[in-house]
């Protein structure tokens, strides 16, 4: 059967059930695949269009309507851009130099060159590039610790792809501290299961990636059956890279003598992104699934992350609500009214305006000095002490965005903004002169809000 045809017809039955616009963004650009013992393979260019395509909304229809146009059909399944790359890397002949233990799956698009690297992991990304060169010989083990959605999954399959491309015949087993866990108990549950089975898969091995060794923590028997694999992986020069949303020692009810294997090694935090940083990843990202968006949309969203203290993962999703937003629209790049819109932000140009140039106003009287001095360019001392000022209460009195801030104040850059507002918040706590400054202009603006 010719598959683009079903699809062509269902598309037709489906476009009259959703609107115009999410059929163009989410159903339209599927592709029909294959079709393989009942099942019927859809295809989207992205994570994104795969989420709303197999929402509660669209999916059903889909479904629904693939199977009224061929009955034959059992299943319908969509995958994303990087589930098609491992369907096509499966059909395709295996080396035999190249070998993965059954375990999580190796992503493809994960690697050391898309991981983008600053002062908050490029310690752990070295030592990771380090461990997918050298596997088992310069740092064993490899213990990374750091909040959930700050890339040491990424990591993790980084080393792999970086091991398994080197053509080198070396065995990799990418895992879970959870299916570790799930794997032993029904081997112990299943009368007919061999305990030498369950380890030989997890000792003969060259690499270990295990993900959030956390879960051990409360698991006595399961902490056992680890220890004696570590061991035996680490006695014989293989490699074993270890990740954990906390430090060995915070680990509760961990044994000691685990504690002792995993601080053996190198023990490195990746820590969160600062604002230079978050831009960065945006832009990355945004490169990486081909939207093009402004410097100050990435500004605004890298500003809105970081005071937050989002995570990667995160600040990813708002990246992709905001061109949800403004897809929905039908604009061709998102709009700061966007970004207002995805973060439920009330932010009323005219009534900022006026509040801020009400609280600059007050600054300039405090301080005597003019508007077109505290939002200008010049740097003498006797104005930008007032302009620092100025950003300060703005930030206290206001609940809007750096980015606005930096527009409201002269068309100044966020980092600008950002760097004012926690110099005058670290001098309130130590100089008695800045405290009674604030004090005394906040009265001001009180004053002229009553």
């Amino acid at each position: 059967m010719d598959i683009k045809v079903i699809w062509t017809r269902a598309q037709k039955e489906i476009a009259d059930k959703v609107s115009s616009v999410s059929f163009d963004l989410w159903i339209k650009p599927l592709v029909a695949e294959e079709f393989t013992d009942g099942e019927f393979i859809l295809s989207a260019t992205s994570t994104n269009m795969k989420s709303f395509a197999t929402n509660e909304k669209h999916f059903p229809l889909i479904e629904k309507y693939i199977k009224e146009t061929a009955p034959i059909v059992e299943k319908v399944t969509i995958i994303d851009a990087v589930e098609k790359e491992k369907r096509e890397q499966s059909s395709a002949p295996n080396h035999d130099v190249k070998k993965v233990v059954k375990g999580i799956p190796v992503n493809p698009t994960k690697t050391f060159s898309n991981f983008v690297v600053g002062k908050s992991n490029e310690v752990v990304a070295a030592a990771c590039e380090m461990v997918a060169k050298n596997p088992g010989k310069k740092i064993n083990p490899l213990f990374i610790h750091g909040r959930s959605g700050l890339g040491k999954t990424h990591l993790l399959n980084a080393i792999a792809n970086h091991i398994l491309n080197k053509d080198s015949g070396k065995t990799v087993l990418l895992t879970t501290c959870a299916d570790f866990t799930n794997d032993y108990i029904e081997t112990l549950k299943n009368k007919e299961a061999k305990l030498s089975a369950f380890r030989e898969r997890y000792r003969n091995v060259d690499v270990l990636l295990i993900d959030d060794i956390q879960f051990l923590a409360g698991k006595p028997s399961t902490q056992e059956e680890f220890f004696h694999t570590f061991n035996d992986l680490h006695q014989n020069g293989r490699q074993v890279v270890i990740t954990s949303d906390r430090h060995a020692d915070q680990i509760e009810t961990l044994e000691e003598r685990m504690r002792s294997r995993f601080k053996s090694g190198l023990i490195q935090d990746i820590q969160s992104p600062d604002t230079e940083m978050r831009i960065a990843i945006l832009q990355k990202k945004a490169a990486l699934e081909n939207h093009r968006l402004e410097e100050e949309i990435i500004n605004y969203l890298a500003t809105h992350a970081y005071e937050k203290n989002m995570n990667i993962r995160d600040m990813e999703g708002a990246l992709f609500k905001v061109i949800f937003y403004a897809q929905l629209k039908n604009r061709e790049k998102p709009s700061l009214e966007d970004c207002y819109a995805a973060f439920n932000e009330e932010v009323e140009d005219k009534t900022t305006q006026t509040t801020a140039e009400a609280i600059i106003e007050c600054v300039c009287k405090y301080f005597n000095v003019s508007k077109e001095n505290i939002v200008g360019k010049k740097r003498n001392r006797e104005f930008v002490e007032p302009r620092m000022f100025a950003i300060y209460l703005i930030t206290e009195f206001l609940n809007i965005p750096l980015v606005n801030i930096g527009q409201i104040l002269g068309g100044r850059d966020h980092t600008t903004v950002l760097h004012a507002r926690n110099k005058i918040a670290t001098q309130k706590n130590e100089d008695q002169r800045t405290k009674r400054v604030i004090a005394d202009i906040s009265a001001m603006i009180e004053d002229k809000r009553a």
